[in-house]
């Protein structure tokens, strides 16, 4: 329902439900093996009698609006297991890496005993980084031999990590890896706590607490070594969260986030419905073609602001 055309009277329901103990969102870019990984993390979960949800972003087509949804295929250990549930979701042309009906299929998941749940984005560059906004815990899959190192010091990817993760780290460049990303870090200390960053210096100046420099964890998912480390780190980090004052501001921000996100939506579709249907927005549309009107002009008019 949530991903229908009945998303509107599920969301009604869902908006009563509560969250998962512990969400983690995993992002890298394409080829870092997050699939591999999150299979492999998700095994260790439950060794540890935990029921595990999975949600997979899969990039749609930007014209049919399908998807292969292949993220499934990968986990093929799982499948069997009834402590595991895995779906994959289209991203439908959701920005950010995310698919949009992700925020109330978590809750969904909470409520049916998922205590935590992996949710796998499409793979990142600098932009996909919605997913700031859905997990407790943000791992950055990194892989030695890309040929970009340069690709890792970008800021987009340094600022959402809570975890670094680097994949293949049996490889002999992955230490090398490992220091460089420590590096980046120690060029301003302190200053990567990304839960801190999102709450902005009105919070910050009163806060007290302690602060969180992201770790940086060699993992080989593929010869499952290692995993161990990453969920160590991640429980660090959650119980780094769980701080009262910290706590109770991140829910504010996260509902004040999606609020804006779903106004915006629900805006957007308003104004396309009316466009396709030949309505009065039409006549802006023509004057932005004859140049009579500026496109900051027709924004305001949408808006019913002054020019």
């Amino acid at each position: 329902m949530l991903e229908s055309a009945d998303a509107a009277a599920a969301s009604d329901a869902v908006a009563r439900l509560s969250l998962p103990r512990q969400t983690l969102g995993l992002t890298g870019p394409p080829g870092a093996g997050k699939s591999t990984l999150v299979d492999y993390l998700t095994g260790l979960y439950r060794a540890r009698g935990e029921k595990v949800a999975v949600l997979a972003i899969d990039p749609s087509s930007p014209f049919t609006g399908g998807a292969l949804l292949g993220d499934r295929i990968r986990m093929s250990s799982l499948r069997n297991d009834p402590g595991v549930f895995i779906r994959s979701m289209g991203s439908r042309g959701a920005a950010g890496g995310v698919a949009a009906a992700a925020s109330d299929a978590l809750r969904v998941l909470g409520a049916c005993g998922y205590g935590t749940v992996l949710l796998e984005t499409v793979g990142a560059g600098q932009a996909e980084t919605e997913v700031v906004n859905l997990a407790d815990t943000v791992c950055v899959i990194q892989v030695p031999g890309l040929g970009d190192d340069v690709q890792l010091m970008k800021m987009g990817l340094l600022e959402i990590a809570d975890v670094f993760v680097v994949n293949k780290g049996d490889k002999p460049e992955a230490q090398e890896l490992k220091l460089q990303i420590e590096l980046a870090l120690q060029t301003n200390p302190g200053e990567y706590s990304r839960a801190l960053r999102q709450l902005g210096s009105a919070f910050t100046t009163t806060y007290t607490g302690p602060k969180w420099t992201p770790p940086v964890v060699l993992v080989s998912a593929l010869r499952r070594t290692h995993g161990e480390d990453v969920i160590a780190a991640c429980d660090r980090h959650l119980e780094f969260l769980r701080q009262p004052a910290l706590d109770q501001a991140l829910k504010r921000h996260r509902l004040q986030h999606e609020i804006v996100w779903r106004a915006g939506a629900r805006f957007a579709e308003s104004l396309n419905a009316e466009l396709a249907a030949g309505g009065n927005l039409s006549s802006v549309l023509d004057a932005c073609i004859t140049g009579g009107m500026t496109l900051d002009q027709a924004v305001a008019r949408v808006l019913g602001q002054k020019p």
